[in-house]
């Protein structure tokens, strides 16, 4: 690119970033993602500190499990009341008023478990293994054993191959909140790049400005003001998190977020060039704003594929083989990579080899939206088919 195209270039991406920047709808954007994700962040601390509970009234010789069943349950962090009634009647109708979930009645050989429409699969499994216990102790006695020492055998000792680490509850906290980030602000900064180019190409303004500029300059430009226009709401959104998240406590350790946050930034920026392109090309087929959401709903769909897999597979198993392989792929590995390595468990070098694979399909999706910008944009009226744009020959 010779140095008069990088100037025009240069001179449209700060008409974008100036005409974005001092818009209401910069502002208003930012303050509404503010407002989400401290929503979001405000749901997920409540729920953090919620403990999911199960209260159970026993009756007749299910009273004599009370010790087993508290002691059971607390063994696995189940928040479990207990209570006994006089009698069966009484029992039923603390399950019918709400005051209990289940009630648990009868005796050795007889018990029963009863809930108003359904009892708790946790209520349940709880049960059915203090009965079990109870059942396997009476046998081991009746048969002379010991059931201390069978069940001392019969223990299962567990370690790690590798120290538990502290940090990874930041680590998860830390790659959901840059999963969102990257797939809400590429999304937005996307869609406004589809929509400018129908804005001027429905308002012949487009025509004005491709007499003067040539198509591929206009279109980099557009696309660069807009990423780094992008790429600002971005920073002040994780200035903002991080300040909030070390404030709260939410984020006890700063170290953690130099290397995943600057990552980020470089994936943000190949991410929104891939996505801006697609949806810049999308946006250049059709001549009315009505048109555009059926052109852009593949583009929409490949960006919500890796964020769906980031927040709801990632944090569970981090290292899924199948999240892994796909965290290498152009069009995915710009939401996935960032969050395994926040997640840290990536080595060194797959961020880079998935970066270079990146920048190589960057350049041929570039070049493929380029070709349909400059043979569409101009061709108002029907909307353009795909693979008319593509086949079709038109002014550098």
């Amino acid at each position: 690119m010779t140095g008069t195209a990088v100037g025009t270039v240069a001179l449209v991406a700060r008409r974008e970033i100036s005409t974005q920047v001092r818009s209401r709808t910069f502002v208003i954007g930012l303050l509404l993602m503010l407002l989400v994700f401290g929503g979001y962040g405000a749901v997920f601390a409540f729920a953090g500190t919620q403990t999911a509970s199960s209260a159970l009234v026993l009756d007749g010789a299910a009273r004599d499990l009370r010790p087993e069943l508290q002691a059971t349950a607390d063994r696995r962090g189940m928040v479990l009341t207990l209570t006994e009634a006089g009698n069966e009647s009484t029992a039923e109708s603390m399950v019918r008023s709400g005051e209990a979930d289940a009630m648990l009645s009868g005796g050795p050989g007889s018990y029963r478990l009863a809930g108003l429409t359904d009892v708790g699969i946790g209520v349940r499994e709880l049960v059915s293994d203090v009965v079990e216990q109870q059942a396997v102790r009476t046998a081991l006695l009746a048969a002379g054993a010991d059931p201390e020492q069978v069940g001392t055998l019969s223990g299962v000792g567990i370690r790690t191959l590798e120290p538990a680490d502290s940090e990874q509850g930041q680590r998860v906290v830390t790659a959901l909140a840059l999963s969102a980030l990257l797939f809400f602000s590429v999304t937005a900064y996307g869609a406004a790049v589809a929509q400018g180019v129908v804005e001027e190409k429905a308002g012949r303004v487009v025509e004005l400005l491709l007499s003067a500029i040539p198509a591929r300059q206009l279109l980099a430009g557009k696309v660069i003001g807009l990423g780094l226009v992008g790429l600002l709401q971005l920073l002040i959104l994780g200035g903002i998190g991080t300040g909030a998240a070390l404030a709260t406590g939410l984020l006890a350790d700063p170290g953690l977020l130099p290397g995943p946050v600057l990552a980020a930034a470089f994936w943000y920026l190949v991410g929104f060039f891939l996505f801006a392109s697609l949806y810049a090309a999308a946006g250049a087929l059709v001549s009315r704003q009505e048109e555009l959401q059926s052109v852009t709903a593949p583009v929409a769909v490949l960006l919500l594929v890796p964020f769906v897999l980031s927040v709801a597979v990632l944090p569970a198993d981090p290292r899924n083989p199948v999240v892994t392989v796909l965290s290498f792929v152009p069009f995915l590995s710009q939401t996935i990579m960032p969050a395994r390595t926040a997640l840290g468990v990536t080595a060194w070098w797959e961020p880079l080899l998935a970066f270079a694979l990146a920048l190589l399909a960057l350049a041929g999706t570039v070049r493929l939206a380029a070709r349909i910008y400059r043979n569409s944009v101009l061709r108002t009226g029907a909307r353009v088919g795909w693979r008319d744009a593509v086949r079709a020959t038109g002014r550098p």
